[in-house]
């Protein structure tokens, strides 16, 4: 009889296809978890990355802002500075009488200028004193690029810049300056005419004798009121414009 020979070895395709998918389904949930790690890691940094860079410009932006109320507060205290002064009226006024200018032409006397101005003197808390200008017939437009200036003439010293006096179109200027040496300090003023940035006075239109005050302030020491009018200060008589 034929006999039928069966092969009885064992099939590991089968075996080695079981595990490699019991493999897989086993890994499955580790991948899983490992990828949401990853994604959740992902996920702060940039988060963290995002904060970090807000902050930044938050920081920057309260920077900014910090700055411009500190240069507002700056104004704000200049402004009342300025108010106060403007309001005050001084220990005492000059007079700056027109001087001559120009060339006399056989003996004769030059023309005098038109140009006048009042200052007003102050006195600051510590101790240095403020003038106040008012100039009168000034004209616009000074040939060879000259400005109007005042000096105050201290007692020992160079003179002292007041500042540039502007004239609007009725030739009439102010200017104000703080800072100035003490109210004994003080020997003349000059209404001028020089090129603009001028270290020295120039040209003389108009000047007046500073009267001889002793202090009333020191260093630390509070000012009185200046905005109620004083008995004793010393005021000369106003000159009278040709207009």
């Amino acid at each position: 009889m034929d006999t039928t020979a069966s092969d009885k070895h064992p099939t590991f395709s089968r075996l080695t296809e079981g595990r490699a998918g019991r493999s897989w389904r086993t890994a499955l949930p580790a991948v899983i978890v490992i990828v949401a790690f990853v994604a959740l890691v992902t996920y702060l940094a940039s988060r963290l990355s995002s904060n970090t860079q807000r902050a930044a410009v938050a920081e920057r932006d309260a920077n900014q802002a910090r700055d411009q109320v500190t240069a507002m507060s700056k104004q704000v205290a200049t402004l009342q500075g300025e108010v106060s002064l403007a309001r005050s009226p001084g220990r005492t006024t000059v007079i700056l009488q027109p001087a001559q200018t120009g060339k006399a032409k056989k003996g004769a006397a030059a023309p005098p200028s038109s140009a006048w101005a009042a200052i007003t003197w102050g006195e600051q808390p510590d101790g240095k004193s403020w003038m106040r200008v008012y100039a009168y017939g000034l004209s616009q437009g000074l040939e060879g690029g000259k400005t109007y200036h005042v000096w105050l003439e201290p007692q020992t010293g160079d003179p002292v810049d007041i500042g540039v006096v502007d004239a609007d179109r009725n030739g009439d200027g102010f200017a104000m300056k703080g800072d100035l040496p003490g109210i004994d300090q003080g020997k003349a003023v000059l209404l001028t005419t020089e090129p603009d940035k001028s270290r020295q006075p120039g040209d003389v239109l108009a000047r007046a004798d500073l009267p001889k005050l002793q202090p009333t302030t020191t260093p630390g020491q509070a000012k009185p009121d200046e905005n109620q009018s004083r008995p004793g200060g010393e005021t000369q008589q106003m000159h009278e414009s040709g207009k």
